[in-house]
């Protein structure tokens, strides 16, 4: 992970915290502070999920890259190779 996913992820748990302090000094019944609680928690999930999702895809992107490159790598060291003891 890299720093910026950290200080996003670091942002992230701070705003949570803040709100679920929020809730929880506000004047509400308990029931609707559960229920907002609940809601928040479920909003969280669904940023932490696609956080995610993007993080997979861009791993997976590099992959594919590092992968490409290994190849073209061999494919013209072994044309330097052929081209070398033919001369």
């Amino acid at each position: 992970m890299n720093n910026n996913s950290k200080i996003f992820l670091a942002a992230l748990a701070g705003a949570a915290l803040g709100v679920i302090g929020g809730i929880l000094v506000a004047p509400a019944s308990g029931k609707e502070t559960i229920e907002d609680l609940l809601d928040r928690a479920d909003d969280l999930k669904d940023e932490l999920e696609d956080i995610a999702d993007k993080s997979k895809k861009q791993v997976n992107d590099f992959g594919d890259k590092v992968a490409q490159n290994i190849s073209e790598a061999i494919k013209t060291a072994s044309e330097t190779i052929a081209k070398e003891k033919k001369a």
